[in-house]
């Protein structure tokens, strides 16, 4: 893409007040029951629901709710002609005003796609992008069966599958969008293709990976795999159980047998002012598991408590999701290391660090949580599934996602809390390259808007990535004219200036 053509895109996706209302009365005309007007009740129910705060304070000019695949090319097709700005808004579930949001333009909301429908041969399951994984969940597990889905139940399908998908069944069968069979997309100009490994393959490939790069995904056919009710929960340790609980979250991810049936998180909390390690495990299997095996060991630690019991995934999904309460402010940042102790322990005490700091000049209210994930060889193996994903990861080694996240209730207090994220950050990735075992990996379903995700795909998958765009987006709308989320050829934009969370260059990376 040339200078100049970009210039003249980046030109067509700033419009006039003239443009907004002209788009606004074409979209009414076009599908009038589906749009949202400013000021109006429907307006105002449709801000609702988005999850976060951040998100939910943004106003559009107008918010469309298509009902089906063609509703959504009349949608795209108007926005072409107008160069109107947009976003695309699937589950909602995004921490920060601009992943799904936009505060000008027309926001596309796809809550009506909420299909989920089970094939006669209960091998796959077409699911629309407006359901979260509670939705899906419901349809599926009383017929004995799953898709590999999201941990919380509010998480929306759309962007938890073409972004990542960490799952409790990842460990067999892979994350989310190694688990797509094809994708229903609405492209730039309108139309509407199948993206699979027979169909517009490397457009299937960017799509595991990519993002909202390259069309708004109108349906997923996902994997169907058998389920039964799971025995999971949480463990908590005292501060002092550090180097017992590490060494069996390593021993646990490097067991690439005997960790398929589970999951585990490790993390640290702030609960009533005590600093807590703790622990959620979730065998895949309605009984506790064997102590003597990788996943028990975990049992016996010394322990404060444990809530680990017999549930079934609605259950674990609804409880994991009632710790993410709905309506306040929320900070995420997430990297990625090689595995070592020495790093998961000095990332834990840093962030009590800049958590007690903050708490003790601002008096900060809200949940502090920091938590990994191991990406285990199985995992990596499964993203060479069906001619591979657009991550960049297939055979490279393990590795660990990190995870800052917080909620608070002041909007006054976000530069605060970014900056102790950003602190723990560069104080820890500085720590990995010091021992050598530095990643410059982003999980995209992780990220804030502050983070060039997509470089750390490495120059191989994102030039990959960039000419797929060129392709099947040649003007770019998906890369200028859409505001919101992550951009291949253009900038990261946070789209609201005037929101808490935009910060100075200081809270970059």
């Amino acid at each position: 893409m040339s200078d100049a053509h970009s210039t003249d895109l980046r030109r067509r996706a700033e419009p006039s007040p003239a443009h907004f209302e002209e788009t606004v009365k074409l979209l009414h005309a076009t599908i009038p029951e589906r749009v949202c007007i400013r000021d109006t009740p429907e307006y105002e129910d449709a801000r609702k629901g988005f999850w976060a705060l951040e998100q939910a304070q943004c106003k559009p000019h107008c918010i469309i709710q298509p009902c089906n695949s063609q509703e959504v090319s009349d949608v795209m097709r108007i926005l072409r002609n107008t160069g109107c700005p947009f976003g695309v808004k699937s589950g909602g579930h995004g921490r920060l005003a601009g992943e799904s949001s936009v505060s000008s333009g027309v926001l596309i909301d796809l809550k009506r796609l909420d299909k989920v429908e089970l094939s006669a041969d209960k091998t796959s399951c077409k699911v629309g992008p407006g359901n979260n994984w509670k939705n899906v969940y419901g349809h599926l597990n009383p017929k004995g069966l799953i898709v590999v889905g999201g941990r919380a139940s509010t998480v929306g399908v759309g962007g938890f599958c073409v972004s990542g998908g960490i799952s409790f069944f990842s460990n067999r069968h892979g994350w989310a969008l190694d688990n797509v069979l094809s994708f229903e997309v609405v492209l730039a100009d309108g139309s509407i293709v199948q993206a699979s490994p027979e169909s517009n393959a490397d457009l299937y490939k960017a799509l595991r990976g990519g993002g909202a790069n390259f069309g708004i995904v109108t349906e997923f056919t996902l994997s169907v795999y058998p389920y039964q009710d799971l025995w999971g929960g949480g463990i908590a340790y005292e501060w002092q159980q550090a180097d017992d609980v590490i060494d069996a979250f390593i021993a646990y991810g490097n067991d690439n047998v005997g960790n398929r049936d589970s999951s585990v998180i490790l993390a640290a909390l702030n609960y009533e002012g005590q600093w807590l390690y703790h622990t959620d495990i979730e065998h895949l299997k309605p009984t506790e598991p064997d102590r003597d095996s990788v996943l028990g060991k975990f049992l016996q630690i010394p322990s404060l408590g444990i809530t680990a019991g017999h549930a079934s995934l609605s259950e674990r999904t609804d409880s994991i999701a009632s710790h993410t309460p709905k309506g306040l402010c929320n900070g995420y940042y997430t990297f990625c290391t090689k595995v070592d102790k020495r790093i998961i322990k000095f990332f834990f005490e840093t962030w009590r660090a800049e958590t007690d700091r903050i708490i003790g000049e601002h008096g900060i209210d809200g949940a502090p949580l920091a938590d990994i994930n191991f990406v285990p060889q199985n995992i990596i193996d499964a993203m060479s599934r069906n001619g591979g994903n657009a991550l960049g990861r297939a055979g490279k080694e393990p590795f660990l996602v990190y995870l800052l996240e917080r909620n608070w209730s002041n909007p006054n207090n976000s530069q605060h809390v970014w900056k102790a994220m950003r602190a723990t950050v560069v104080k820890t990735l500085s720590k990995a390259k010091e021992l050598g075992k530095e990643d410059d990996y982003v999980y995209l379903n992780y990220a804030n808007p502050f983070q060039d995700v997509f470089d750390g795909y490495g120059k191989e998958s994102t030039a990959f990535l960039t000419g797929v765009s060129r392709k099947y987006d040649p003007d770019g709308l998906f890369q200028f004219q859409r505001k919101a989320g992550w951009h291949l050829n253009g900038p990261l934009r946070p789209i609201d200036k005037e929101a808490p969370w935009h910060a100075a260059d200081s809270v970059m990376l």
